[in-house]
């Protein structure tokens, strides 16, 4: 009787142990997949987190401007000329100035403003002396071709100051 009793508690062991064991594989099974699909990293994201100005309103009959995308390789101040002057139109909140130039940027000038800190850009000046400093080498970019055409000598220049 004694062996019947061992055979039960081994087979009730050994099931349990099943049991246990498939469990685990089932939790290690979720967890891979939730990696998989990036849930564990979407769960810890707050959508108030990520803006880089908080507590921002956008008035209901703003809408939305199209913009020339900045790159990364035009001339930035140029870029920075044109979009204050469409936005100027719309907009009064320094704030939206921030919150908007994403909307004129693109590649590697979009990436740059998504990374971005809340602790470096508190005002409008912040981020245009950030956009500066990040851009700043295609501030002396060469002449195109219309600024080539609107060239005209003048009577008191040489042709070598000319050109």
């Amino acid at each position: 009787m004694s062996s019947t009793i061992d055979l039960t508690m081994k087979k009730s062991q050994k099931n349990k142990m099943v049991k246990e064991d498939g469990l685990d594989k089932l939790v290690v099974l979720e967890q891979r997949m939730r990696a998989f699909e990036g849930a564990s990293i979407h769960n810890h994201i707050k959508a108030a987190e990520m803006c880089l100005v908080p507590n921002m309103i956008i008035p209901k009959k703003f809408r939305v401007l199209k913009f020339i995308k900045y790159t990364g390789t035009q001339c930035l101040v140029t870029h920075l000329k044109a979009y204050c002057n469409k936005i100027v139109e719309e907009v009064y909140d320094k704030k939206l100035f921030i919150h908007f130039f994403q909307d004129s940027s693109s590649d590697a000038a979009l990436t740059w403003y998504m990374w971005l800190g809340k602790t470096k850009v508190k005002k409008w000046k912040d981020l245009v002396d950030a956009f500066i400093r990040q851009y700043k080498y295609n501030i002396d970019v060469g002449p195109n071709r219309w600024n080539l055409q609107a060239m005209e000598k003048d009577n008191k220049e040489s042709i070598r100051e000319y050109t």
